[in-house]
């Protein structure tokens, strides 16, 4: 949202091709209804909010600003221009952080479409990552339903899908809230056998995998003299074809830790 030439930026994008979705990771802090017009308009479909928290004192902590209220009302523009269906809160899960707050961001799904995804906490470098502050996917599950809400499980069309979903109902009525909450599990419960994903980095390099640090410069081949579409093929099809089995063949999460080589997630991209 710092960039002049966002708009530029996704109508170009959108001109190519074979492009369906074009969607965007975002603090939420100048998502205004009047920007998000004109990034729907020049070809934005969705958005990814990025929000760990709805207290003050903890926004402020973690985020080294206030804004709370102004993300939360730029979350209703983007519902309000977009769709709510089109509009994703991730959280990632803190134990003694924000893991108190579990139901209060369910029950944003509650009259609304919007979707809510928990994401465990990963161990990228500079993050603060620690086993012990680490809180597993079936442990936020019995967290919400401690909370007077229930949730029943949804299963999703996409095979490649990397989150779980469920439904949200309120314990005492059995009302069905309109929304979605999902589950990223990369650490106690992986999906590596079905992820179709890679990534192309802001400075060009190709990332098969987000718990490996090996990159390959797709930039610097680019910019070779010899250059060739045959080549760029090539490189890339051998680099998706020694992507490890499963989380960037660490083992578990305390290996990716202990690797300590994968750049921190900001510069990686969300």
């Amino acid at each position: 949202m710092l960039r002049g030439d966002l708009v530029e930026v996704i109508s170009g994008i959108n001109d190519i091709p074979g492009v369906d979705t074009i969607g965007m990771t975002t603090n939420g802090l100048t998502l205004t209804h009047k920007k998000l017009l004109s990034l729907k308009e020049a070809g934005l479909t969705s958005v990814n909010v990025s929000l760990d928290t709805l207290v003050d004192k903890k926004f402020v902590e973690i985020t080294r600003r206030k804004g709370l209220n102004k993300v939360l009302a730029n979350i209703d523009a983007a519902c309000d221009v977009l769709g709510s269906e089109n509009v994703k809160i991730n959280v990632v899960v803190m134990k003694g952080f924000n893991d108190d707050e579990l139901a209060s961001f369910v029950r944003l799904t509650k009259d609304r479409d919007i979707n809510v995804r928990f994401i465990e906490w990963m161990p990228f470098s500079d993050n603060g990552w620690s086993a012990d502050r680490f809180l597993p996917y079936s442990s936020m599950i019995d967290s919400i339903a401690s909370d007077s809400v229930n949730l029943q499980s949804i299963t999703s069309e996409d095979v490649s899908d990397t989150t779980k979903w469920w439904k949200g109902r309120e314990s005492e009525t059995g009302e069905e809230f309109l929304g979605r909450v999902g589950f990223i599990t990369s650490m106690s419960s992986h999906f590596c056998s079905t992820c179709n994903r890679i990534r192309l980095t802001a400075d060009g390099n190709l990332k098969v995998c987000l718990f490996n640090g090996g990159e390959v410069s797709l930039r610097d081949i680019l910019r070779a003299d010899e250059f060739s579409i045959s080549d760029l093929r090539k490189i890339v099809g051998t680099v998706v074809r020694e992507k490890k089995e499963f989380l960037g063949g660490h083992g578990d999460m305390n290996g990716i830790k202990r690797d300590g080589k994968n750049r921190p997630m900001t510069l990686i991209g969300g």
